[in-house]
C-alpha cells in the first residue's frame, strides 16, 4: 500500500498572506469547517464589525442556541494585546461564545482561556484555536484547526444545576436541557452529519442551519401543550422576511404534497415568519421520533426553495 506524506506548512503566511484581506474572508466563507471542530453550527452575521473604535474580525451566531459568537484572528503567536481585544469584543458584543484563532497559542494564554472558562457562567464559552495547514505529496494546502483550550461542558452543566440565586435553572429549563440532549444524541445516531452541535442549552427550542443565512430549522415547545418543527425565517429585516415568506407560498401545493398540511405563519406583528408542523406533547420518545423524521423531511423539502 502506498501512502502519501503529510507535511506542515511552516510559514502560514504563504497560504494567507494578510490576516484581514486573506484569512478573515476565507474563514467567513468556511465557518462550518471551524464549527465542525468546535461542535457548533456557526452562521456569519458580518465581518469587521465595529465595537467602539475597534473592529471585530468576525461577528456571528450559534444557530442551535442563538448565542452571539465573536472571533478574533491572529496569524502570529498569541499576545497580551489580542487577549485584551478579545475580552473587549466579548463585552461589547455581549457574546456567549468567544473564539481566539492564532498561529500558535502560548501556554500562558492557554491557561488564561482555561481560567476564563472556569470563572464564567455556564452560558459563556471561550476557545483558543490554532490554525495550521498541511500538504500531502505537494498538494494544495489544507487547513487544520487544533483546539488548545475549550470549556468543560460537563462542569458548565453541573454549575447550571447547582448554582443558586438568579443563575439557578428552573425545573422546566432543566427538562428542556435533558430533552434536547436526548434528542441531539438520537439525531446524531440516525443522521450523523446533520449538525455540528455537541451540546444544548436550557431554552424551549433548538435550531439547525439550512445552509443559507436567515433560514433555520427549529424544534420547539410551544404554548397550549404543542410541540413544533418549523422553518424559521429571519434575515434581520422585516420586509425581506415577509417577501421571502410570500415567495414560498407560491410553492405551497408542492410543499403540502411532501409534508402534509402545515401552519403558514406570516406573523405580521413580528419581524420573523415561520412555517410549522405541530403535534400535541406526549412522551419524550414519541416527540423525539416525530421531530427527527419531520426535521429531516423539512430540510429535504425546503432546500430547493430557499
Amino acid at each position: 500500500m502506498k501512502l502519501g506524506r503529510v507535511q506542515y506548512v511552516e510559514d502560514i503566511r504563504t497560504v494567507w498572506a494578510n490576516e484581514a484581506k486573506d484569512f478573515t474572508p476565507w474563514l467567513a466563507e468556511n465557518l462550518n469547517t471551524l464549527g465542525a471542530e468546535l461542535g457548533i453550527d456557526i452562521e456569519l452575521i458580518t465581518t469587521e464589525y465595529g465595537i467602539g473604535s475597534f473592529s471585530l474580525d468576525i461577528y456571528a451566531r450559534d444557530i442551535s442556541t442563538g448565542y452571539t459568537v465573536v472571533i478574533e484572528n491572529q496569524l502570529e503567536a498569541t499576545d497580551h494585546s489580542h487577549l485584551g481585544q478579545l475580552i473587549t469584543y466579548a463585552s461589547g458584543a455581549d457574546a456567549k461564545i468567544i473564539i481566539w484563532i492564532s498561529r500558535d497559542v502560548r501556554e500562558e494564554h492557554r491557561k488564561a482561556i482555561d481560567w476564563l472558562n472556569q470563572v464564567s457562567n455556564e452560558e459563556t464559552h471561550f476557545f483558543a484555536v490554532e490554525i495550521q495547514a498541511i500538504t500531502i505529496d505537494g498538494s494544495l494546502p489544507a487547513p487544520i484547526f487544533k483546539v488548545k483550550a475549550s470549556p468543560n461542558e460537563w462542569g458548565k452543566a453541573q454549575k447550571a444545576i447547582s448554582s443558586g440565586g438568579s443563575g439557578a435553572k428552573t425545573p422546566k429549563q432543566l427538562y428542556y436541557h435533558e430533552f434536547f440532549t436526548k434528542f441531539l444524541t438520537e439525531l446524531k445516531q440516525r443522521k450523523p452529519h446533520f449538525t455540528n452541535a455537541k451540546s444544548v442549552g436550557y431554552d424551549s427550542w433548538f435550531s439547525f442551519g439550512s445552509g443559507k443565512t436567515g433560514f433555520n430549522y427549529s424544534i420547539a415547545f410551544r404554548g397550549g401543550n404543542r410541540f413544533s418543527c418549523e422553518l424559521y425565517i429571519d434575515m434581520n429585516d422585516k420586509s425581506q422576511n415577509k417577501a421571502k415568506f410570500e415567495e414560498l407560498t407560491h410553492y405551497k401545493s408542492e410543499v403540502t404534497d411532501a409534508l402534509g398540511e402545515l401552519s403558514w405563519e406570516r406573523l405580521d406583528e413580528k419581524r420573523a415568519c415561520r412555517i410549522a408542523a405541530y403535534m400535541d406533547t406526549t412522551s419524550d420518545d414519541s416527540m423525539i421520533d416525530w421531530a427527527i423524521m419531520t426535521l429531516i423531511a423539512f430540510k429535504d423539502t425546503f432546500t430547493k426553495y430557499l
